[in-house]
């Protein structure tokens, strides 16, 4: 197994194309390649056609997909805002790796294992793994991850939804055989592989746990018996200052996914947003579902909680031998969210090593937690390549 990544910050396809290309040679042979993942922000939407069959010739025996995007990831880059293109490419040995595209008909209509096999390519006995990327505006996501979670439990979804784009029609997703304007694409990869991921929601938690205990849809009314509000503002007054005012700024909920723990930590929630408080009643409207039963747990999200939230996740794979890494992250990390460019490919450099990355900046990334599988915002999330044992 050899991966290679490249980017470019080049405005000229031409020179792009050769930036991105030039340096991949040295590390896989081209025709010995299975997969290729190519991002491109929307400055390259003319050349597009072009720079992907320049790439599928560059790589005759590989599946292409990509997508366009806001920012692309790099080699070691992050490029925000300004025209870019990555590129990584895996030569993955004993490995089948099936392309798809699905429309929002294909994924209304497919309700059983079998409609799926024939979407997607791949059986769920082969525990695949699924790279998906897709456009927003004409295709329900939920429900396409939704029904990988039910048709292929276990299975993990890596990717996001491209991100050049301000209305529909605008964004470009790279199929195995054509640029579609609408649906997902993605592959399937079943056999040797080993595939680790890592979703890193750069929250920390607050206070202690609590379980719903009354509640309906998304509102939750009362945690371990008493009014929610009243519950968060315990927890507030508990808080140090800067604690207090981090929470202030950006309050979030955790919700468990693992019940079966005795404790729970980073990593063991599901990040929700709250979207509302009625004073009155003391409920607390969140983005989720509010089950009677389930354990939650405030948050907080600021740039040092998100630094070490990766940084501790990533920690667990260090010297384990990962052989290439896909990073996709939120467009609001970035520069939105640190003074510098490049965190969170700085962090998987610093902490796994010279490791070839590729990857762009999501409006919303995909990614397990507790083995199932969500769409996160704000989020980085990593599939880490090693060698099958």
């Amino acid at each position: 197994m050899r991966f290679a990544s490249s980017i470019s910050d080049a405005g000229e396809a031409d020179l792009a194309l050769e930036q991105i290309l030039a340096p991949i040679d040295a590390r896989v042979t081209p025709g010995m390649v299975d997969l290729v993942l190519l991002f491109a922000t929307a400055h390259f939407e003319d050349e597009l056609d072009d720079i992907v069959e320049r790439v599928r010739g560059a790589f005759s025996n590989a599946v292409v997909m990509g997508c366009t995007a806001e920012g692309t990831i790099g080699h070691d880059r992050e490029i925000e805002r300004r025209p870019s293109i990555s590129l990584i490419a895996g030569t993955l040995p004993d490995v089948r790796v099936r392309p798809f595209h699905i429309t929002q008909d294909q994924l209304a209509a497919a309700a059983t294992v079998d409609d799926w096999e024939r979407l997607v390519g791949v059986s769920p006995d082969g525990h695949p793994i699924f790279l998906a990327f897709a456009d927003p505006f004409a295709i329900d996501v939920a429900r396409f991850i939704e029904q990988v979670n039910e048709h292929y439990p276990g299975a993990s979804v890596l990717g996001g939804i491209a991100s050049a784009a301000r209305a529909p029609g605008e964004n470009r997703l790279i199929g195995a055989d054509e640029i579609h304007k609408e649906g997902i694409v993605g592959v399937g990869m079943a056999g040797k592989l080993n595939v680790e991921t890592v979703v890193s929601q750069g929250c920390r938690p607050i206070g202690k746990p609590y379980v719903i205990t009354r509640g309906e849809r998304n509102v939750v009314q009362d945690l371990g018996g008493q009014p929610a509000l009243k519950r968060l503002q315990e927890v507030l007054v508990s808080l140090s200052r800067e604690d207090e005012a981090l929470a202030r700024q950006a309050l979030l909920v955790g919700r468990v996914i693992d019940e079966r723990k005795d404790s729970f930590t980073r990593g063991d929630f599901l990040i929700q947003n709250i979207i509302g408080v009625d004073r009155q009643s003391g409920a607390i409207g969140i983005a989720g579902h509010a089950r009677v039963g389930a354990t939650v747990q405030f948050h907080v999200r600021d740039a040092a909680s998100a630094d070490e939230d990766l940084r501790g996740l990533l920690a667990a794979h260090a010297d384990r031998g990962v052989r290439g890494a896909l990073l996709f992250g939120c467009n609001g990390r970035g520069t939105n969210m640190w003074t510098e460019p490049g965190h969170d490919i700085g962090v998987i450099r610093s902490v796994l090593g010279d490791v070839p990355v590729g990857g762009f900046f999501c409006g919303g990334e995909f990614g397990p937690v507790g083995g199932t599988n969500f769409i996160h915002g704000f989020t980085a999330s990593i599939g880490l390549f090693r060698e099958p044992t």
